[in-house]
């Protein structure tokens, strides 16, 4: 899905650098999470990375087993749900034709995937909402709406309308919905705080949008590449005010979501698309590092433990390399014209680059799904442990979780494994719900919570 694009300059724009003591690196890792201890806060978990220390992921689980409540949620979406203290927060798009997405095979096979310049934006009025339900019991606390009206594209027919996850902390809920082109931003009781409109725009093979939000010390982070522009805010999460903006000299999609590393030298803000990936200090938005050359990543987000950066960019028709950056990198990290190495780069594992969901770094090792092929890497040398094809699995979407030294990885149609971290395949536990799933999953507060199409499952032990 990427397009040949030049190496791109970053320009800062807005009121310039925010006037903030630097904080050192003893902060930097002591502060790793984003809210209070337990909670989902953002997309793939507190650290960005779907790794959580604090959690729950029960070993099997059925319809008559451990399934402590199930919601309808009006509308369809993927994003995934996040918590804070007692309560989730979801989005979904509402309609008077809700266009249920099909699976994944289905979805690319269909006719407008195939001609994608053809495909009409659907003639129905959307309703762009936030839920919030009560994650003891499920019951719908308030929905509020953040936009209504006709959307100005299409999506693909897998996708959906409300694909961003949102983001939650202390003073509220902040929510992105790109086909609006709005974010906007409710407290707990569902008290609207603030909103912005930030334009829409067409996305490449007009696949719709799914880049999620990133929150870090009061900061609202959102990516917005397209076919139009590629522009990255920093918004004030109190007040929706822009801190800084980057914008990239030349415009590409990509649905993936940017991380806040957190990495032994300096906690840095990660971008990548089409062929080039940027680091910056989170705080100013100046650039520390940039790497460019390869294809990267634009669907699979990228993920890291303290020491390495992990990403890898696959076609639809053909495997590429998982790379893995060391940390403390400065300047332009260009390929080497020779041997077609970064130049802060550990290692390359050739033909190992992820599918859809993103990788996954725990206990020493990189964990990486194609389809339904589940490869474990070790995060220090890049040489593969195993490589196996999940039994009973179909396409896997959903990007796996790891709590504790337990991995849950879950199919679109509802089978989940769980498996021990470590270099050896060892399977724990599996389950199945009768739904379809792409959206990650979510562990908090001691339970596990489950996004289908037709529900939000919330299972415990």
């Amino acid at each position: 899905m990427s397009s040949t694009v030049g190496e791109q300059r970053s320009t800062l724009h807005g009121p310039g650098p925010i006037i903030m003591n630097r904080i050192s690196v003893v902060v930097f890792l002591v502060s790793f999470t984003v809210g209070h201890a337990g909670d989902w806060p953002q997309f793939r978990g507190p650290s960005g990375t779907g790794v959580a220390q604090d959690g729950s992921i029960p070993l099997e689980w059925s319809k008559d087993k451990r399934l402590a409540w199930k919601t309808a949620i009006p509308g369809v979406g993927w994003s995934q749900p996040v918590t804070f203290g007692s309560l989730v927060f979801v989005t979904s798009a509402l309609s008077d034709k809700p266009q249920r997405p099909p699976d994944y095979e289905s979805g690319t096979s269909d006719p407008y995937t195939l001609s994608g310049a053809k495909a009409p934006a659907p003639q129905l009025i959307i309703h762009w909402k936030v839920f919030t339900l009560d994650l003891q019991n499920g019951a719908i606390q308030w929905e509020r709406s953040a936009a209504s009206g006709k959307p100005k594209y299409p999506v693909h027919p897998s996708n959906t309308y409300a694909s961003e996850t949102p983001a939650v902390d202390a003073r509220g809920v902040y929510a992105w919905f790109g086909a609006p082109g709005i974010i906007v931003a409710f407290d707990h009781a569902g008290q609207r705080l603030w909103q912005r409109q930030l334009g829409v725009f067409r996305q490449q093979n007009k696949v719709g949008t799914a880049s999620s939000l990133r929150l870090f010390e009061g900061l609202i982070y959102l990516q917005c590449f397209n076919e139009e522009q590629a522009v990255l805010f920093c918004l004030d999460a109190k007040d929706g005010q822009e801190k800084w903006r980057l914008a990239r000299q030349t415009a590409g999609t990509a649905w993936n979501t940017p991380l806040i590393w957190r990495n032994a030298r300096r906690t840095e803000f990660v971008v990548c698309a089409q062929k080039l990936m940027t680091s910056h200090d989170p705080l100013t938005g100046n650039e520390y590092w940039r790497a460019s050359g390869p294809d990267m990543p634009v669907i699979p987000s990228l993920s890291a433990d303290a020491k390495h950066l992990y990403f890898g960019y696959r076609s639809p028709t053909a495997g590429g390399p998982l790379f893995a950056l060391n940390a403390g990198a400065r300047g332009d990290q260009g390929l080497s014209q020779g041997d077609r190495t970064f130049l802060t780069q550990a290692w390359k594992a050739p033909d190992a680059a992820p599918g859809m969901p993103s990788p996954l770094a725990i206990s020493g090792c990189v964990y990486v799904l194609n389809g339904n092929v589940l490869s474990c890497l070790d995060a220090a040398t890049g040489k593969e442990h195993y490589k196996t094809r999940l039994p009973g699995f179909r396409t896997v979407v959903a990007s796996p979780i790891a709590c504790g030294d337990r991995i849950l990885i879950l199919d679109e149609s509802g089978h989940a494994v769980v498996l021990q971290a470590g270099p050896k395949f060892q399977i724990l536990g599996q389950s199945r719900l009768e739904d379809r799933f792409w959206a990650s999953p979510a562990s908090a507060n001691g339970t596990l919570l489950l996004r289908g199409l037709q529900c939000l499952y919330c299972i415990r032990n």
